[in-house]
């Protein structure tokens, strides 16, 4: 059993500024057609029998907040003019109504990251083969034996022991979270370890690309280089735990390992209760229809991005027939134009 499970406001924005020239009766529509071509695609490249997309919900960050209260502060970009923010949010909620049509999973739960519903959903369905769909690197540190990371700006998949390129450099894809707590993430507006850039981290620590390493090897090692190089600023800021915030001491160390890692997702009960729901609940078919889908396409004017082609609109939609059969466990529908 193998299941993609994908990160859909990142799917949803890479399509939403790559694909800009796709429009409908002056409406942007590059997000949905990008966001469904993917996933049809994938269901065909990786055989899979299921697909779940998670969202953020209302106020995701909010938990980790109330722990660092700094978190994804500089989230504002200029590129959000007030049309560009409704063309998106449109395009969001009409996305999760063609998934509901496709038999495909989705989960949006208030106070929760998409981010943390993924790794809850990993730690939770043994029995599957994941395929994690985002280029959000910190979702690389769920990568394992039965967990796969597809990084669609890199255009390649992760497994364990890989090495990824992370700000410029090449590291060990299980040593992402440690970079991530110790030097920072400018994107989450997470403070690191002052001057501790990743490039000076590998100098001071060259085997965080071919070995685990856990945060107390790296403080006993830098333990060691100080007490024959004690003139050595940045290794005094990273034994005291020093940022751009003042010298934190162990609170640097615990805060930053609480929101950085995703071996305990932040997450609520009533989403927990849910997620194990989209594991192992049997799809309900009442109201799904393929000639909803259909009549949804012809509203968004998705024939016109389509190849020039009779039998266009089959092939878009077969790889999602063939997912309804799984999902339903039945013979696959057949239409005809």
């Amino acid at each position: 059993m193998s299941v993609l499970l994908v990160d859909g406001d990142n799917l949803l924005t890479i399509g939403f500024f790559g694909v800009k020239n796709y429009f409908y009766k002056g409406k942007h529509i590059g997000g949905i057609y990008h966001f469904l071509n993917t996933l049809r695609k994938s269901f065909e490249t990786y055989h899979l029998d299921k697909i779940c997309v998670f969202w953020d919900g209302a106020d995701s960050a909010a938990t980790r907040k109330k722990i660092y209260h700094l978190y994804k502060d500089t989230r504002r970009s200029n590129r959000w003019t007030d049309e560009a923010q409704s063309s998106y949010s449109y395009q969001r909620v009409r996305i999760k109504q063609y998934l509901e049509e496709l038999y495909v999973r989705q989960g949006e739960y208030q106070n929760c990251e998409s981010d943390d519903c993924i790794a809850y959903y990993s730690q939770n369905s043994p029995k599957e083969k994941k395929i994690i769909y985002s280029s959000d690197r910190d979702l690389a540190q769920l990568v394992s034996v039965d967990t796969d990371l597809y990084n669609p700006a890199h255009g390649k998949i992760y497994k364990p022991g890989d090495n990824i390129e992370y700000d410029h450099e090449t590291i060990l894809i299980e040593n992402v979270k440690i970079v991530k707590m110790l030097c920072g993430d400018p994107s989450d507006n997470i403070f690191g370890i002052r001057n501790l850039g990743l490039k000076r981290m590998i100098g001071l620590f060259p085997e965080m690309q071919t070995k685990i390493l856990t945060l107390n090897e790296v403080r006993t090692k830098a333990e060691e280089i100080w007490q024959v190089d004690k003139h050595n600023k940045t290794l005094q800021n990273l034994l005291t735990g020093v940022s751009k915030l003042g010298v934190l001491g162990e609170e640097f160390f615990e805060t930053n390992e609480k929101i950085v890692d995703l071996t305990e997702p932040i997450l609520t009960d009533d989403a927990k209760t849910q997620i194990l729901d989209l594991i192992n609940e049997t799809l309900d078919s009442e109201g799904r229809s393929y000639k909803n889908t259909m009549k949804m396409m012809m509203d968004d004017g998705m024939f016109t991005v389509l190849p020039k082609q009779e039998d266009a609109w089959i092939k878009f939609l077969n790889p999602f027939l063939r997912l309804t059969r799984k999902e339903k466990n039945k013979k696959i529908i057949k239409f005809k134009i």
